[in-house]
């Protein structure tokens, strides 16, 4: 005789745990997706002056 589980613990599918993780990584995606499409991304904080000089003959 095979013994079955009755409750919640029966459900099929993903656990709760999993289900929280996949929301709240899609929920990160989108806000860092929608801060560098409005402006805010990482390249908001290099300014003009940070990359180094290049110089001609790549000579020093």
């Amino acid at each position: 005789m095979a013994m079955t589980r009755q409750g919640p613990a029966s459900e099929e599918g993903m656990p709760r745990w999993v289900k929280s993780f996949l929301i709240t990584g899609v929920v990160l995606l989108v806000v860092v997706l929608v801060a560098v499409l409005s402006g805010h991304g990482p390249g908001r904080h290099m300014g003009q002056g940070s990359l180094p000089a290049a110089s001609g003959d790549g000579h020093r």
